[in-house]
C-alpha cells in the first residue's frame, strides 16, 4: 500500500489531468486503495488541492480541444490520409522481410458545416443551465472559399431574416 508523499500526490494529479484512467485504475497504478484515495481527499488538504487543480487543468484542455474542433467545423479544413501497402521482399531470404509496394497520400478539403455555423449563430449551448437557451447572437464574420457554402449561408441568412420579420 502506498504511503502518502508529495511525489505520490504529483503522480495522481498527473494521471487525473491526463484523463485516460478511472479513479480505480489510478489507485491500482499508484498502489493505493480507493478507500485510501477518498480518505486522503478529505484528510490531506494538499492532496485535495492537487486533485482540484488537476481536474481544472483537464477541463480547460477539454474546452480548448472543443473550441479547436468547432473552429475546424466553422472554417473548414484539409484532411490528409496516407496508406502504405507492403509486400514480401523478393531480394531477401527472410520470408518476413517486407518492402513498400505503394504509398498513397490523399488530401481533401472538408467544407464548413452549416449546422456548426447555425449553432454558433444561435448562441450555442449554455453550460450554466445545462440546456440550450436563446441568447442574442453576437456579431460574427465568416469568410468561406466554397461557392456552395456561400450560397448556403446566404440562404440561411434570408431564412433567419424572414423568421424575424414574421414574429
Amino acid at each position: 500500500m502506498g504511503k502518502f508523499s508529495q511525489s505520490l500526490v504529483e503522480k495522481v494529479a498527473a494521471l487525473i489531468e491526463e484523463d485516460n484512467y478511472t479513479i480505480t485504475e489510478i489507485c491500482r497504478i499508484v498502489s493505493i486503495s480507493r478507500k485510501v484515495f477518498y480518505e486522503w481527499k478529505v484528510t490531506q488538504p494538499s492532496f485535495a488541492e492537487a486533485l482540484q487543480q488537476a481536474e481544472e487543468a483537464r477541463e480547460e484542455k477539454l474546452r480548448q480541444r472543443a473550441r479547436q474542433s468547432m473552429r475546424q467545423k466553422l472554417e473548414g479544413h484539409r484532411q490528409v490520409e496516407t496508406k502504405t501497402t507492403y509486400v514480401a521482399s523478393k531480394d531477401s531470404d527472410d520470408p518476413y522481410s517486407l518492402v513498400v509496394k505503394e504509398y498513397v497520400v490523399k488530401e481533401k478539403y472538408c467544407v464548413p458545416e452549416t449546422s456548426a455555423i447555425v449553432y454558433s449563430l444561435s448562441g450555442g449551448y449554455n453550460e450554466s443551465k445545462g440546456r440550450k437557451q436563446a441568447q442574442a447572437p453576437s456579431p460574427l464574420v465568416i469568410t468561406v472559399d466554397s461557392e456552395k457554402t456561400k450560397r448556403d449561408l446566404e440562404r440561411l441568412q434570408r431564412n433567419l431574416s424572414e423568421k424575424k420579420g414574421s414574429c
